[in-house]
């Protein structure tokens, strides 16, 4: 697979749910529909950029929380992980990821017609990683499997972000990009965290791909719901913190280790 270079810019995972909206608009199709894309090599806008934006940190201006409107089932680790489920809409099937190599736990969601497929996981420990690129790389082309696309026959990053960052002692990477490739688009991320003497990189890990035609309407009635139920209790009371660390989910390098939180 070729290799995609972008300069590095910014940092951290971030999402945040606007305080008001308007009456008069059409919802979050229309609150999104002129955001433009950031870290991005041509014009890139609408809905599908918001969400490559809330990966970069960026604001979205959403009047509500995003939800799921045709409850199809759930996938969840309630014994493991009480805290990781994800509902999902009609139409759709879930299965949780383990490997007892790299000690991830996951969720993979599939459209049953193969077209549409979405993945978390949290925290997965990797070894003898020397560039970041290796771990996005990897994931690239499990999308590129998801759908049964051979990217041999060319695919476009329209988006990317690669940057390190020295956070209290340990050194932070955020690794994305917006891919475009036949008729899908994919938006992949990495947030990678080494701490020092480990000999690791932990790492989160996040998969969004859908056909390019429905891409903006997936992200709002799919991908954007999907986020906010990892992200904010869906009672209202803020942002979820996994580990109970009293680092939330969204500023905490590893929020499935109390002893790794944010610091600032």
């Amino acid at each position: 697979m070729k290799k995609i270079d972008f300069n590095p810019l910014y940092l951290l995972v971030f999402v945040l749910l606007g305080s008001c909206g308007s009456d008069e608009d059409g919802g979050p199709e229309s609150e999104l529909q002129n955001i433009d894309g950031v870290f991005c090599n041509q014009d890139y806008s609408g809905p599908a950029a918001a969400y490559w934006n809330m990966a970069n940190g960026q604001f979205i201006p959403l009047s509500q929380v995003p939800m799921i409107n045709s409850r199809g089932g759930e996938v969840s680790f309630p014994f493991e992980q009480p805290t990781l489920r994800l509902e999902y809409p009609q139409g759709y099937t879930g299965e949780g990821i383990r490997d007892s190599q790299n000690f991830p736990i996951g969720i993979d969601i599939n459209r049953l017609d193969g077209r549409v497929f979405f993945r978390w996981i949290p925290n997965i420990s990797l070894f003898g990683i020397t560039d970041f690129d290796q771990i996005i790389t990897q994931e690239i082309n499990t999308m590129f499997a998801e759908v049964g696309y051979n990217p041999n026959n060319g695919f476009e990053a329209v988006c990317g972000r690669n940057e390190s960052q020295d956070f209290e002692g340990l050194l932070v990477n955020f690794n994305g990009r917006v891919i475009e490739f036949g008729e899908f688009t994919g938006i992949v991320w990495v947030r990678s965290v080494v701490v020092p003497g480990l000999g690791t990189v932990n790492s989160a890990i996040q998969t969004s791909v859908a056909p390019t035609a429905e891409f903006n309407a997936r992200t709002l009635d799919t991908f954007l719901p999907f986020n906010f139920q990892l992200l904010v209790r869906p009672d209202g009371g803020g942002f979820i913190d996994n580990d109970g660390d009293g680092s939330p989910a969204h500023l905490d390098p590893d929020d499935n280790d109390p002893t790794v939180r944010h610091q600032g």
